[in-house]
């Protein structure tokens, strides 16, 4: 009776887990679809040379050449998201919602076992734990410089660190080899060239990841060289732009280099004890569960993962202003970490009724953040 009444309640939560999913997706569409094309959006969706509409993958180079020289370095970011504006506005609400699947999919299952709990949890941290939905998830140019960039990036960095959970070397042949490292070339060179901060971050873990193989006396594979390469090569390009000069000195002073320093320092402070400090919190209490239950630290890879979102927003100490978009990145690390941590620790322990609780939790805070963010912009409800 007591087997019985158990998987009626195993069934039951898994429903309940599904259904979440699909509230918590359809709510991601339905605001993609409330945001239209914005701010950025209407300069990036035409020609930044002649300023008429996008007709075709001429006016893109041409654009992305002058943006490059005038504007800023972020040049695969801005590529995509001339393409994605070329494209409408439906296609948009359509990828976007998909992309942040992919994102949560992702995180919860790169290298540790996972179930629809771990993937809701992770979509949900997303939410919850994002300090600006709207310029990171549902408006285009923001989507484009973080959601999207993320998800491009972000697999390559798990190609590094899941090469220290590998006990044996694994042999490949020749040819393909060769295309490990052709393919490294190119997705390290456009990961390295995302956005300021992130870029250095994947190389340092590339480079770390290698030292630690390196002293698991395996021999280095020419993708692990390939790629860390062209991830310096990749942010190197973005970091020296001329139009990154040129946009420096758009940044209005406040008159004195005194405030200016002042201004910057609660500016980046503020992206710890503000804009970070709920996932923070979060990751802390994930680790100290998890030495509490296992009594030893988390995997190489692990800590390697945390470690880069730590590297990422100290990258921010050298950015003159520090808005809370930027911090995706390094939240999304965070996540990534904190998923690894608990999912080991409930799958060990059998306890996964408090997977369920805190994903209850978690999946119920960003269901009633999106909510209330479409209902505002859908006219159901006002500030009076």
């Amino acid at each position: 009776m007591a087997d019985s009444t158990q998987k009626k309640n195993k069934i039951w939560s898994e429903v309940l887990i599904y259904a979440l999913m699909l509230v918590l997706v359809y709510l991601l569409y339905l605001c993609n679809h409330l945001i239209i094309f914005m701010q950025d959006d209407l300069w990036y969706w035409t020609n930044l040379v002649t300023g008429e509409r996008i007709s075709g993958i001429g006016d893109i180079v041409q654009s992305q050449v002058w943006h490059y020289q005038n504007w800023g370095g972020r040049t695969v970011a801005h590529t995509l998201l001339q393409f994605l504006l070329w494209g409408d506005g439906k296609l948009c609400n359509v990828l976007n919602t998909v992309v942040f699947d992919a994102l949560a999919v992702f995180l919860a299952k790169a290298g540790k076992k996972w179930n629809a709990k771990s993937i809701l949890l992770a979509g949900a941290m997303i939410v919850a734990f994002n300090p600006n939905m709207l310029d990171t998830l549902f408006w285009q140019s923001g989507t484009a410089n973080y959601l999207y960039m993320t998800m491009l990036s972000f697999p390559l960095v798990w190609v590094y660190v899941r090469t220290l959970l590998d006990r044996e070397e694994k042999k490949t042949s020749i040819a393909l080899s060769v295309l490990s490292v052709l393919g490294m070339l190119v997705w390290g060179l456009l990961a390295g060239w995302t956005n300021e901060n992130m870029g250095p971050t994947y190389f340092l873990i590339s480079v770390v990841s290698i030292i630690l193989y390196v002293r698991k006396k395996k021999k280095v594979q020419a993708w692990m060289i390939a790629g860390s390469l062209s991830l310096a090569a990749g942010s190197a390009l973005m970091i020296l732009a001329p139009g990154n000069h040129v946009r420096e000195h758009e940044i209005a002073s406040l008159g004195s280099w005194k405030l200016d320093l002042c201004k910057r320092v609660l500016d980046y402070f503020q992206g710890a004890f503000v804009y970070l400090l709920p996932v923070l919190v979060f990751t802390i209490l994930s680790y100290v569960i998890y030495r509490l239950v296992f009594n030893r630290r988390p995997d190489k890879a692990t800590l390697l993962i945390l470690a880069g979102g730590i590297v990422s927003f100290l990258g921010l100490m050298l950015s003159p202003h520090v808005p809370d978009r930027s911090l995706f990145g390094s939240m999304c690390f965070f996540i990534w970490g904190s998923v690894r941590m608990l999912g080991e620790v409930f799958t060990e322990t059998q306890k996964e009724r408090y997977h369920f609780l805190i994903t209850l939790f978690l999946a119920a805070t960003a269901i009633y953040k999106l909510f209330f963010f479409w209902a505002q912009g859908a006219g159901w409800y006002r500030y009076s």
